[in-house]
């Protein structure tokens, strides 16, 4: 073999070894998504002659249809990036009608309630018995922006999407007519059960305890013993001759003192009765619910009768101001004087004359 031409000797080609027989060079992808690793022990190319991977023959399939949509990884920089954007443009909504503190309230009122603003209307206009709750209705009333600034908000229905969050609420809610009277007169009849219920059992207390009162023999005596004793007393006086007397007088019997002053006209009643008249000291035993119903304040009883009836009065005059409306969704006449406007009306009538034979 000649000699080189002048310079360095060329360097040899590396030897690449030689794959066993049956088996081919597996193709080299380049891929434009990053992939999921899988975590295995790659073969040498040495030693698999007689492992199954030779003479493989499957066609197989283009990895983009299928395997990159399924097991593809996700670009969390992006959506990184798109979510940082949305929450900056997010951001920039400043408030046009709302101060910071409503704007924050109505914020907290959404995110507890977390439903969609037309959804909320819809329930309110429909009285949706099903998705109506006092916690619902009381918040909307607490948090409601006030009238002004609804009207306000109507007015920039156009740029809805430009709004902030409360303000797009206020937009929708400000759509529906007469809003904080349907609020009201909706979160009375949530409320009405349970204020007849808690009334109730003072008021039969009281009904009990004045039928007891008039039935019972002994009481009766008492009251007569009482009276004989009260017209000896003032003979001679403006209040002689009495044929009777109010019964709130019962209480003050002990404060009549003796002149040494070591007694009361409440204990010369009891040796009376402890003497001649046994049978009237059996009047504790007929009278079971006095003592529950002396708990019972006839003013508050009576307040809050009147303030109950009040916003039946304000509910049924709410309701005939009412303006006609041809949105299908507005059902508020229709539940609220019908069905239940009549049955507010008829539990209130039946706990008056309770009360009435209380005040007597």
């Amino acid at each position: 073999m000649p000699p080189p031409l002048g310079g360095a000797p060329f360097a040899p080609f590396p030897v690449v070894p030689a794959l066993p027989h049956g088996m081919k060079e597996k193709k080299k992808y380049k891929l434009e998504v990053s992939m999921k690793r899988i975590n295995w022990s790659k073969f040498a190319s040495q030693g698999t002659e007689r492992v199954f991977y030779a003479g493989l023959s499957l066609v197989l399939p283009t990895p983009e249809k299928g395997l990159v949509p399924c097991l593809g990884a996700k670009k969390p920089v992006e959506e990184s990036e798109e979510k940082k954007a949305a929450q900056s443009k997010k951001k920039i909504k400043e408030l046009r009608v709302l101060d910071g503190k409503s704007a924050q309230n109505l914020s907290i009122f959404l995110g507890s309630f977390r439903l969609p603003y037309e959804e909320i209307k819809n329930i309110i206009l429909e009285v949706d018995e099903e998705k109506l709750s006092e916690s619902l209705i009381q918040n909307l009333v607490k948090n409601l922006p006030e009238q002004k600034e609804l009207n306000a908000l109507a007015e920039l229905k156009d740029e809805y999407n430009d709004l902030a969050e409360p303000e797009q609420f206020g937009v929708v809610m400000s759509s529906v007519k007469m809003l904080r009277a349907r609020l009201n007169g909706i979160l009375f009849r949530l409320m009405f059960e349970e204020q007849v219920n808690n009334i109730k059992p003072d008021i039969m207390a009281v009904t009990l305890a004045c039928e007891e009162l008039k039935k019972s023999e002994s009481f009766s005596k008492l009251l007569e013993l009482v009276l004989f004793l009260g017209n000896y007393m003032n003979s001679g006086s403006r209040n002689a001759q009495s044929l009777g007397f109010n019964i709130s007088f019962l209480c003050k019997i002990r404060d009549t003192k003796s002149s040494d002053q070591k007694t009361t006209l409440l204990h010369f009643l009891a040796e009376i009765c402890e003497e001649n008249y046994r049978d009237i000291l059996k009047f504790p035993d007929e009278l079971q619910h006095v003592e529950s119903a002396s708990k019972v304040s006839a003013q508050t009883l009576k307040s809050n009768l009147d303030s109950m009836n009040q916003q039946i009065q304000r509910l049924e005059k709410d309701i005939e101001n009412f303006p006609k409306t041809q949105d299908e969704h507005d059902k508020f006449v229709e539940k609220m004087s019908i069905s239940f406007l009549h049955l507010l009306i008829g539990d209130l009538s039946s706990l008056i004359p309770c009360l009435s034979v209380y005040s007597t």
